[in-house]
């Protein structure tokens, strides 16, 4: 059947699927968006669903010509039906439910239909997702990021982005470090950022430690300082983003947190206990997301041949 456009004449050798008072209560629906300031792109996907669900009143539904009065439970439950097996995506089917719920409760709104049969208008739940590994970054990924960071960044930088990879802190507990939560001995170095925790660093992670406090002094306060005092999460996410684009990589301070964890089970098979406590995870499932890739289990692995990018230490002393 060819679709009904409520612009303009109805196939003449073929009988409508709405009403002419339907087509005048969508257009005087589409009227009120207009003046409300709706998007066209909004309106033209709302004619859609229109024109998708009369056509399917008309042909699979109750069969006769639509109008929004005849509107009821039965009806938009035989829909919402035909929808959930049409194959459609679950956003897709909502979307159509959202634009359906909307009509109708605008022409309840002007006496056109009664109540119930919006509230039976109910959207369909969501397919559960198959939990993700959080991505951290690949070994060349790693490689030029870290070239650029040595090649450009000031000590400060750098002691910020090894810190982060070495120890899987979170941003937030980068910038509430103090001086006296890092520990810096001749041959070790930890990063104490509560009274459980206590994470070792790489001789990297403590030679750019100690460039850098060359700098600030050696006293106490928070750890890492820019021009107007304590660091704050967003300049360390600039800090980050910064080397990233010479890099052309895209990372967060959370995509190290990720590469940390990933380059930890890699070396210490899948141990997850251990990484709960090195993250600082409540719930071993928290951690339990680093071992799953598309509903699958298993210690993430390099490719064949692939050599680690730099040698960025993990807890355990694992180069």
């Amino acid at each position: 059947m060819e679709r009904f456009d409520p612009g303009g004449a109805a196939p003449a050798a073929e009988r409508s699927p709405c009403t002419p008072d339907e087509a005048r209560h969508l257009g005087a629906f589409v009227a009120e968006l207009e003046r409300r300031g709706r998007a066209p792109k909004t309106i033209d996907s709302y004619r859609s669903d229109w024109s998708g669900f009369v056509d399917w009143y008309a042909q699979d539904g109750p069969g006769a010509p639509f109008e929004v009065s005849a509107l009821d439970d039965e009806t938009v439950a035989a829909y919402r039906e035909h929808l959930r097996t049409s194959g459609l995506r679950p956003a897709t089917i909502n979307r159509k439910l959202v634009f359906l719920k909307r009509y109708a409760s605008w022409a309840q709104g002007r006496g056109l239909l009664r109540a119930r049969a919006i509230e039976s208008i109910r959207e369909v739940a969501p397919v559960p997702q198959k939990p993700r590994r959080p991505k951290g970054l690949s070994d060349l990924e790693l490689r030029r990021f870290l070239r650029e960071v040595d090649r450009r960044a000031p000590a400060r930088d750098q002691a910020i982005v090894h810190t982060l990879l070495e120890t899987g802190l979170r941003v937030s507990e980068l910038v509430a470090l103090e001086r006296d939560d890092v520990n810096l001995g001749s041959r070790s170095a930890t990063v104490t950022p509560d009274e459980v925790r206590s994470l070792p660093l790489s001789g990297h992670g403590r030679r750019r430690l100690r460039a850098w406090l060359s700098e600030r002094g050696d006293g106490p306060g928070p750890l890492f300082l820019g021009e107007r005092g304590p660091l704050t999460a967003n300049a360390v996410q600039r800090v980050v983003r910064k080397y990233c684009r010479f890099a052309k990589v895209q990372a967060s301070p959370g995509t190290l947190r990720h590469t940390f964890a990933a380059a930890f089970l890699a070396a210490h098979d899948g141990d997850l206990v251990a990484l709960a406590d090195l993250l600082g995870h409540e719930s071993l499932e928290t951690t339990r997301l680093y071992l799953s890739v598309d509903g699958e289990e298993g210690p993430p692995t390099r490719p064949d041949g692939a050599e680690r990018a730099r040698p960025v230490v993990v807890p355990g002393g694992v180069a």
